[in-house]
């Protein structure tokens, strides 16, 4: 009996399977065409697709995956404007295979930028045009260059002379193998500085100026090596080493600045860190999330000093109707240590840690912790407007906007085990709320207009210009 019932389950087993198979529509990828990169190799885009030519794929799934291919195109941040279409020889006829031709459509960026900055090294404008002094003027001059050799390498050299002295070199995205998976950055420094934040003082960056010598002189060299396994996958290890003098006052005003008496210092700072980003576009995210760890390790030559730290950073972005999203980011760090260093208790206000409404303030800390929920209504949908007096620009007279209306909530605390009586930020929870507009447009640029209030009673407009994470 059980040997007759054998053949009979195999046998419905088979029908089910193959009518399964029989009841959907495959693909045949047999091309892919790029048009209008002119600068950029294929490769470069190629390896950004979650398929490739001769793979086969269920005609279902094509739509999403060539929305996942337009993505990961984007956030290569050297496009415009990018689109993903197909040419099929069948229609979605059950069981047949069609003959599938990918075509990408770029529109290339200007990749050529000089660099020219001027900073006045007084407390504002105001207060330097009152009492103009050239030699109280920093100049940057340089370039930079995005897409080298059409590899997406970047390029940028730089000189800085006047109030501060100084030059930079960096190159990276520098790939050391055919299939995009080994990348190396490399840049040094030198710099040359009449100003050191030797301290806080009131919640507050408090600056070290001088007219006649130079505070801080510094020679930085650093090497990073990049394994991507995946397109979204990333694990970076920087070794960074620093040459660096002071001058005797940095000490006088703060004698716990960078942890000893020393004038003098070499050190040597390594670094790892992870990153999944599943964000659909890292310029201005409405779906998906982002991961970041890191860890950090630092010490001077004769390893007296030492400093370790972790930190992380979690985004998450969803959408709740065809306008409305939401978006929110936990940031943390811990970190130990075996000498008292100002330098080394930098916790919020400082790099991309920040709280809005406390953008003047700075909460210093071994630990720290915020959390940064927003509520975004869409109120223009994506608009391109052609600016015909840029005709004679092609790669900048297509602009596109976005505007976005915002309201959120900031929490933050630092802990500090050496909190100044000046200081009253740290070991105290932080809060913030308010509203705002986002304006989304080419090159990757994000205007945002906030208007916050914080615990300390006190609001106002903010202004800033926001450029991806990666």
């Amino acid at each position: 009996m059980k040997k007759a019932l054998l053949p009979l389950f195999f046998t419905i087993f088979f029908q089910c399977f193959t009518s399964g198979l029989l009841s959907k529509s495959y693909g045949f990828i047999t091309e892919i065409h790029i048009i209008g990169n002119n600068k950029t190799q294929d490769v470069i885009i190629l390896r950004e697709l979650p398929f490739k030519r001769g793979d086969v794929i269920d005609m279902e799934s094509l739509e999403s995956l060539m929305e996942e291919g337009r993505n990961n195109i984007r956030n290569l941040s050297l496009f415009n404007f990018v689109y993903v279409s197909h040419i099929s020889d069948l229609e979605n006829e059950p069981g047949k295979y069609s003959n599938i031709e990918i075509v990408i459509s770029v529109d290339e960026r200007w990749y050529h930028f000089p660099l020219m900055g001027i900073s006045l090294e007084d407390r504002n404008l105001s207060s330097w045009l009152k009492e103009p002094n050239w030699n109280k003027v920093t100049t940057d001059v340089g370039f930079k260059i995005y897409n080298l050799w059409g590899k997406n390498q970047t390029l940028t050299a730089a000189y800085i002379f006047g109030y501060n002295n100084g030059f930079r070199f960096e190159y990276s995205n520098i790939y050391i193998d055919k299939e995009g998976r080994h990348l190396l950055d490399i840049s040094l420094s030198r710099q040359y500085s009449r100003t050191v934040n030797a301290l806080s003082m009131l919640d507050k960056p408090d600056y070290l100026k001088s007219d006649s010598v130079h505070l801080e002189n510094s020679y930085q060299g650093a090497l990073t090596y990049t394994y991507r396994p995946g397109i979204r996958l990333r694990n970076r290890v920087t070794l960074q080493y620093d040459i660096s003098h002071i001058d005797s006052i940095v000490l006088v005003n703060n004698i716990r600045y960078w942890g000893n008496s020393e004038l003098s210092r070499r050190a040597v700072t390594l670094i790892y860190g992870i990153t999944y980003d599943q964000r659909d576009n890292i310029q201005y995210p409405i779906y998906g999330y982002f991961v970041n760890c890191q860890l950090k390790a630092y010490t001077n030559s004769d390893m007296s000093i030492k400093y370790g730290q972790i930190k992380g950073d979690f985004q998450y972005y969803g959408r709740i109707s065809e306008r409305l999203s939401l978006s929110a980011r936990l940031q943390w760090g811990l970190s130990a240590k075996n000498v008292d260093g100002y330098i080394f208790d930098k916790a919020i206000g400082y790099d991309d840690v920040s709280l809005r409404g406390y953008e003047f303030y700075v909460a210093d800390g071994q630990h720290y912790a915020t959390i940064s929920p927003t509520v975004r209504y869409r109120i223009m949908p994506t608009t391109i407007y052609l600016l015909k007096f840029l005709s004679f620009l092609p790669k900048f007279n297509r602009l596109h906007l976005t505007i976005y209306g915002k309201s959120y909530f900031d929490a933050g605390y630092s802990y500090h085990k050496y909190r100044s009586s000046l200081n009253t930020l740290s070991n105290k929870l932080l809060l913030s709320w308010g509203f705002g507009v986002d304006i989304v447009t080419y090159y990757d640029l994000t205007f945002s207009f906030d208007y916050s209030f914080n615990q300390l009673k006190e609001g106002g407009l903010f202004i800033s210009v926001k450029k991806p994470l990666h």
